[in-house]
């Protein structure tokens, strides 16, 4: 037989520790606020590669020339004058040589081509210019290359963060493989630069241009948020969070009485708020992924809530006439082992995730860790610490009514006596 756990000896530790947490991080959601990415926040969300000149490319003739670099190769497409257009195709298994693809350059019309690279370098590291598509011009457009060993560009976050400085609260994350030397830069907007939108990509590259050579910077990708949408953004989330809790109210309330609803509601806000001051106190980047991660936990907690309080309503069903905490000790004791596999599944994924993954994918794994360890401690110690407290405080109502009515009767009984006293016996006669 299993031993039963008096899980409701702990709740007098629990749910203080729980509100502990809880009020600190609403503080330090006050005091020091989210370290918001620029999903909730105006400003510039780009992808910097650290790359040297591979090759200058332009173009003198009729029409318009453009050249697209893609994973396995790089076209040319020539527009003429008349309209049509011509693509030039050069696969870098066909040119394995960065001094191959050159000279294969060549052979387009119009097209000039200076090598600055080592000619024997891997073709397949090969990059385009930044902003991937280039409109060649008699002006060169630089090309780069993912240079690798002694070639490669020196960089680190901390040196990247020295040369913004000047851009104030500078979030950088590695993106990929260190060997690639990509990383997301994501500048604020104070909007105290009415141009900050158009003149931002130029005084990022030259900053970093002074820094680690101005040939050596390719912006692979650029994208400016705005402050009205990143406002609408946030408030959707919020929306979103809030009707996902409302939903869970009215199907626990459909599906069981209402005290165990609104214990579920309860258990998911604490792991919503836990995980809000974890990103506080932790300084993790607050965005679109920290909202995936809690929408995600919540529906992993309400899961595992729903079957706990499933197990318990079992136990009262078979036993009324236990006490309620007898029957929700037991309750939870035996589906201890299927929330404990569980838990153990999902941690497993996720802890590899955090392992084995940068940048945004990482930190939703690490909140996804917190939130399936607060999500198993809220099923147990905060959705059935409040429906104990509930069936307790009605017991204890009904004690009390029944000692009102007692006292109510007894003093009625009292009363009727007192008008009602017992004659005294007639004498008999002899």
């Amino acid at each position: 037989m299993t031993k039963v756990i008096g899980f409701d000896k702990s709740f007098k530790i629990t749910v203080p520790i729980s509100l502990f947490i809880i009020i600190a991080g609403l503080i330090g959601a006050v005091v020091l606020g989210f370290n918001n990415g620029v999903d909730f926040q105006s400003g510039l969300n780009s992808t910097i590669q650290f790359a040297p000149p591979s090759m200058e490319v332009s173009f003198k003739g009729d029409g318009t020339m453009s050249l697209k670099v893609a994973k396995a190769d790089a076209t040319f497409i020539s527009r003429a004058p008349s309209g049509d257009s011509k693509a030039f195709v050069f696969a870098f298994s066909q040119y394995p040589t960065l001094q191959a693809l050159s000279d294969a350059f060549k052979t387009v019309p119009g097209v000039s081509v200076a090598l600055k690279a080592d000619g024997a370098a891997d073709s397949k590291l090969f990059r385009g210019a930044s902003q991937t598509d280039a409109q060649l011009t008699e002006a060169p457009a630089v090309l780069h290359y993912a240079a690798q060993g002694a070639s490669a560009v020196k960089v680190d976050i901390e040196a990247i963060r020295a040369s913004l400085k000047a851009f104030g609260d500078v979030s950088i994350q590695r993106a990929g493989a260190a060997s690639d030397n990509q990383y997301m830069i994501r500048i604020q907007d104070s909007g105290k630069d009415k141009e900050f939108s158009k003149t931002i990509i130029t005084k990022l590259t030259s900053e970093l241009g002074k820094t680690f050579g101005e040939g050596n910077i390719l912006v692979n990708s650029s994208d400016f948020v705005g402050a009205s949408f990143s406002r609408n953004l946030l408030n959707q989330a919020i929306w979103l969070t809030l009707g996902t809790f409302v939903l869970i109210m009215i199907y626990c309330s459909f599906r069981f009485k209402p005290a165990y609803a609104i214990g579920a509601v309860l258990s998911v806000v604490h792991d919503a708020l836990i995980m809000v001051a974890f990103i506080v106190f932790t300084r993790m980047e607050f965005n679109t992924s920290s909202i995936a991660a809690i929408l995600t936990i919540v529906g992993y907690s309400i899961n595992d809530t729903i079957v706990i309080y499933d197990r318990i309503r079992e136990k009262v069903k078979f036993a009324p006439n236990a006490p309620f905490r007898e029957n929700m000790n037991r309750g939870v004791t035996e589906t201890l082992s299927r929330t404990f596999i569980t838990v153990l599944t999902v941690l497993l994924a996720a802890i590899s995730l955090y392992t084995f993954t940068q940048g945004s994918m990482k930190a939703f794994s690490l909140a996804i860790i917190v939130g399936l360890v607060s999500g198993t401690y809220s099923s147990v110690f905060i959705a059935s610490a409040f429906v104990d407290f509930w069936n307790t405080r009605v017991e204890k109502l009904a004690v009390k009514k029944q000692e009102v009515q007692a006292g109510i009767a007894a003093t009625a009984k009292a009363a009727l006596a007192a008008a009602n006293p017992p004659r005294p016996a007639k004498a008999s006669k002899k």
